[in-house]
């Protein structure tokens, strides 16, 4: 079973995101920033990040270089309100994988997801 990190800071997309996930057949572990999925990360292995890039502290684009300079391998999808060609272009250039705006077609979520896990 594919074990899944998300990182997003509106505790009901969150949770709304963990739980069609579960549903999906994915182990989820739901954190609100970035500090606590660094917690996270420590203590188990992903397979996949999910990641906000408007979060308290560090940010997504932080969070994606941290991530990056410990582990190159690990898929990365950020899933963002911004839909400017900036956010997209520093994003993909720190290394992220796949990107989606919200607001998230779930199933469409669950494509990308397993299309990373099958590359990765």
């Amino acid at each position: 079973m594919f074990r899944i990190l998300v990182v997003e800071d509106d505790r009901d997309l969150n949770n709304a995101v963990c739980t069609y996930l579960r549903q999906n057949g994915f182990e989820v572990e739901g954190c609100l920033n970035a500090t606590d999925a660094y917690n996270a990360m420590y203590d188990n292995v992903h397979d996949l990040i999910i990641s906000d890039i408007m979060m308290p502290g560090d940010n997504g684009f932080e969070f994606a270089k941290n991530v990056r300079a410990q582990n190159t391998d690990i898929p990365i999808l950020f899933m963002s309100a911004r839909d400017d060609m900036p956010a997209k272009q520093q994003c993909f250039n720190l290394g992220v994988d796949d990107y989606m705006t919200k607001p998230l077609n779930l199933d469409e979520l669950v494509l990308r997801i397993n299309a990373l896990l099958r590359r990765a």
